[in-house]
């Protein structure tokens, strides 16, 4: 039995340092653990010891080098102080399920995270609400998902980006493979890949993207080993495989799987090549001018029905030059949305905004397509709700470019000195903060209860005896510098 776990590993590195071995209590004392917790532990270690031929460690004799020696090198998790929360573990244990290089049970999983058996629990029972890779156990095989392979890979490989956000969660993560890999390596690795396909395509990808693609690499190399996959063909047609050949992604993903080989000693299997060529694709899907299909032309009929469905719903008007770069900016979002559908690819989105305003009008929009059964066609199942999302983020910045700039409307109510007047309206006129359009009366001449019938932003004053409900700027009797900023601030608030 191989124990995980940072108590596990914060026990061992204590009583290394002890010629004797403490009372429970002593040692729970200055864990801050349990007495029932030390006592897990001590049964663990001394499991880990039976498996070497070493003697059991016993409170109040000896810890010898030999048993210290073989409980450090037996150590699979590296010390940290960083929790493990409900969500990274959850994420780690679907990636281990998915693609296990061992059998996976509570106990397992307890001895991973170094937690409870409800905690664990918990985490299952979380996993089993989801609509697919609900986890089912069984005494032989442990906890497994019944989706196709190729829907395995794929769920494995997003769950690797979200860990990307998450360090410590991912190199937690890491040291569950079958081999003592470390992080830094990873590192080094993924950074070959970048210069790699820098050198060969002229185009750059994240340092998370090629950490993902590593670590995938590897992962999915190991898992290969365990269950051989009997050919390309359970997870690619002939068509796509020659597809992807022709590619120079395949060429480095080639390359790049000799590097792992010398640095992890796995070998990666062509069907792994392949499904790492189609990531490759599509992390850089946008970017990508050469890549040529028969449904991108369909693409932008579709786009343009979208934008002719949308500007009808929300009631926009736009010349045909305006809506012909509105349609290609539609169709290039479209183009990954239809390569996540058709390769059942990337669909983690990041920085959206949402206005539930615009996305409804584009649900609709959607919905009243002259030609749905196109939009069928190319998305059977629809728009995901962040693509929807992304829908709604490009219209509304082409609403937002095309909007009228909004100006501010001032009545200056004012008896001020003539070269006063000018110097204010001059100071408006010039203020780079809000496009104003300003009119003077005389104080004396001006109906005041008629002011709030005349639709005025803002009315800039001396006199303190104006009836009004609008916000005004009372004019101090000394022009400074210091109350032409305060009427910039104003103006900008406004």
């Amino acid at each position: 039995m191989q124990v995980s776990g940072m108590n596990y590993t914060k026990f061992i590195n204590y009583i290394s340092t002890q010629q004797l071995l403490p009372s429970v209590q002593t040692i729970a004392n200055h864990l801050n653990l349990s007495n029932r917790k030390i006592y897990y532990l001590l049964q663990a270690a001394n499991s880990e010891l039976h498996s070497v031929h070493q003697p059991f460690l016993v409170p109040n004799l000896e810890v010898t080098g030999q048993q210290v020696s073989a409980l450090t090198t037996k150590l699979s998790i590296a010390a940290t102080n960083e929790y493990i929360n409900s969500y990274d573990r959850q994420l780690i244990m679907s990636i281990c399920i998915a693609l296990p290089l061992k059998k996976w049970t509570l106990s397992e999983f307890q001895l991973l995270f170094d937690v409870s058996r409800n905690t664990v629990l918990r985490d299952i029972s979380e996993l089993k609400k989801r609509q697919k890779f609900k986890p089912e156990f069984s005494k032989k095989n442990g906890f497994e998902f019944k989706e196709s392979l190729f829907d395995l890979l794929v769920n494995v490989y997003n769950n690797l980006i979200l860990l990307q956000y998450h360090a410590s969660a991912l190199e937690h993560f890491i040291h569950t493979l079958d081999c003592q890999l470390s992080y830094s390596k990873f590192l080094l690795v993924s950074d070959k890949l970048k210069n790699m396909y820098k050198s060969s395509l002229k185009k750059q990808i994240s340092a998370s993207n090629a950490m993902t693609l590593t670590i995938f690499s590897v992962l999915a190399s190991l898992y290969s080993n365990y269950h051989p996959i009997a050919s390309v063909s359970a997870l690619f047609n002939n068509t796509d495989v020659e597809s992807f050949k022709k590619r120079q992604e395949n060429q480095v993903i080639k390359d790049f799987s000799l590097i792992v080989t010398t640095n992890f000693a796995v070998t990666m299997p062509t069907s792994v090549k392949l499904f790492l060529t189609l990531q490759l694709l599509s992390v850089t899907k946008e970017q990508d001018e050469h890549f040529s299909s028969h449904s991108f032309q369909d693409l932008l009929i579709l786009s343009e029905h979208i934008v002719n469905s949308f500007m009808d719903t929300a009631h926009i008007d736009s010349t045909h030059s305006e809506k012909k770069a509105l349609t290609r900016e539609i169709q290039t979002q479209l183009k990954p949305f239809w390569y996540s559908v058709r390769y059942q690819s990337i669909t983690v989105y990041d920085y959206l905004y949402h206005n539930a305003m615009l996305e409804n009008d584009v649900k609709k929009s959607l919905n009243n397509l002259p030609d749905h059964s196109l939009y069928s066609r190319l998305f059977p199942f629809g728009l995901l709700p962040d693509q929807i999302t992304i829908l709604a983020m490009i219209f509304y910045n082409f609403n937002l470019q095309h909007q009228e700039v909004q100006r501010l409307h001032i009545l200056m109510l004012t008896s001020l000195p003539i070269y006063s007047q000018n110097l204010f309206q001059t100071f408006i006129e010039k203020n780079n903060v809000t496009p104003c359009d300003l009119t003077i009366k005389h104080l004396t001449n001006t109906d005041r209860s008629l002011i709030d019938n005349d639709n005025f932003d803002l009315i800039i004053t001396e006199s303190t005896d104006i009836d009004t409900k609008l916000p005004t700027f009372l004019i101090d009797r000394e022009l400074t510098n210091t109350e032409f900023d305060r009427l910039k601030t104003v103006l900008s608030q406004l």
